[in-house]
């Protein structure tokens, strides 16, 4: 009888071990929200975890610091407006190298030769989506017909952007981050990207 029993409590203690166990959180993911990542997937979509996220009040805070439930700003329509975080993926030593876009004002078709130009850097996985003007479009199958869209904190104003230049493998990163919006969108040191 004591022996059924001892051997009842130690099948149920190794049980409670094993389920404890297999909830455990991957070593290679960490967050506070909800990850949804697939160790197949091979596109990963991220960003640096110093790549600046403009937040609903026009602040700025690195991606690595956001949190699931704030309001971040992205632009609809022509216009810029709130949208909320609802997931953030966290990619520890991640595979894919950083690919760098250069883009200047597109209004600025003929600039003189003396006027300096403002130039701006956004840096994503070659597979990340952005906002063009001809709908959404990874990083990689960017050229210099492109147009994105700029949200001007001083004024509120959204501008078009041309693509400058495009250099792939630009950087490796040891850890990345990713949002995921309720509208979809959000900006990266104003420009506007796209989750998916």
């Amino acid at each position: 009888m004591h022996k059924i029993v001892i051997t009842s409590f130690l099948s149920f203690f190794s049980l409670n071990l094993l389920a404890q166990s297999e909830s455990a959180p991957d070593a290679n993911i960490k967050s506070e929200a909800t990850i949804k990542v697939s160790k197949k997937q091979k596109r990963y979509k991220y960003f640096s975890g110093t790549a600046p996220v403009t937040m609903a009040d026009g602040s700025v805070k690195p991606i690595a610091e956001v949190r699931v439930g704030e309001h971040v700003k992205t632009c609809k329509d022509g216009k810029s407006t709130s949208t909320q975080v609802k997931q953030i993926d966290i990619y520890n030593q991640p595979n894919s190298t950083l690919t760098a876009i250069y883009l200047r004002p597109a209004e600025n078709e003929k600039p003189h030769a003396q006027t300096m130009v403002p130039a701006l850097l956004l840096e994503a996985t070659p597979h990340h989506l952005v906002q063009t003007k001809r709908g959404k479009k990874r990083m990689n199958r960017l050229s210099k017909r492109d147009i994105l869209y700029h949200y001007e904190p001083s004024t509120g104003i959204v501008s078009s952007w041309k693509v400058g230049a495009v250099k792939e493998n630009a950087r490796r990163i040891n850890k990345a981050y990713n949002l995921e919006t309720e509208e979809g969108t959000y900006l990266i040191d104003n420009v506007m990207v796209a989750n998916n």
